[in-house]
């Protein structure tokens, strides 16, 4: 007989997160990470998280590619690909000074329908892998682009396992997510409101984004960089934020929609996480 135990406490977050924002920080809010409270960023720094919230609640999260890196003598291509962490959310603050406040939480299936994984980690760093079953994968792998799936667990000499410590998960360019329509290339003039939104952006943002990945049921969370931020989120009818989320939620043929019951995301700041 299987016996089923529930427990208060999972080892793992039930929520997958994607960081943004850092661009926003250098430029406007270097060190928000030595202030303790949560005081106002600046309107510009606000203005432009909103606006990055409002983009990816309309037209999905950006697909970017890396230049191609060597792990040891195995070389991994570039390819499209969009990060989540799995850290428990009270280490969002911590992250979020690496890759900028602004996070976006998902449950799981959304990158299990998209070919998602968590990344196999390999031993020391770049210059000093030498890991048998990634040498084997690259020897086997039709796909090369599959190799992105790994990562080293150090970013130096040091082993400070800071890289493995991101429990990091990844969304890969796959032909059928872009048959299937579960990613959309801006590019193609087909898609017009995408079109129209990739050419808006400036020459350098249209260079890194590559493709987009529409939100759908299973968006679960918003983390905010203040409390003044998420209240004009809410707030501000203007801002079509509000409008976007329940665009999201509203369809109930949508199967994250359904298992979810169609509730809204939870809304937290940074802050709020470390209480978490």
């Amino acid at each position: 007989m299987i016996s089923h135990v529930i427990s208060d406490y999972a080892i793992h977050s039930d929520f997958l997160i994607h960081w943004t924002g850092k661009d926003i920080d250098c430029e406007h809010d270097r060190d928000w990470y030595s202030r303790k409270d949560e005081a106002r960023i600046g309107e510009e720094a606000e203005n432009k998280y909103l606006r990055r919230l409002r983009d990816i609640l309309t037209f999905g999260l950006w697909m970017t590619e890396e230049a191609q890196c060597t792990l040891g003598d195995v070389v991994i291509p570039a390819t499209p690909k969009c990060c989540f962490t799995e850290l428990k959310i009270s280490e969002s603050r911590k992250h979020a000074s690496q890759y900028g406040r602004l996070g976006i939480g998902v449950k799981r299936p959304f990158l299990f329908r998209r070919y998602g994984r968590p990344l196999a980690y390999c031993g020391f760093h770049e210059k000093g892998c030498d890991d048998k079953f990634l040498k084997a994968c690259a020897d086997d792998f039709k796909n090369k682009n599959m190799l992105n799936f790994f990562k080293t667990m150090n970013s130096s000499a040091e082993f400070t396992y800071d890289v493995y410590g991101e429990s990091e998960w990844r969304l890969l360019f796959f032909d059928e997510l872009l048959r299937e329509g579960k990613i959309i290339d801006p590019r193609d003039m087909t898609h017009k409101r995408e079109h129209k939104y990739f050419l808006s952006l400036t020459h350098d943002q249209q260079q890194k984004l590559k493709y987009l990945i529409p939100l759908d049921g299973w968006f679960s969370m918003i983390i905010y960089p203040s409390s003044s931020v998420r209240i004009r989120a809410q707030q501000n009818s203007a801002l079509t934020i509000g409008d976007a989320i329940r665009r999201i939620k509203s369809d109930p043929s949508d199967h994250g929609n359904r298992a979810v019951g169609g509730s809204w995301p939870i809304e937290v700041t940074v802050g709020d996480c470390r209480h978490f």
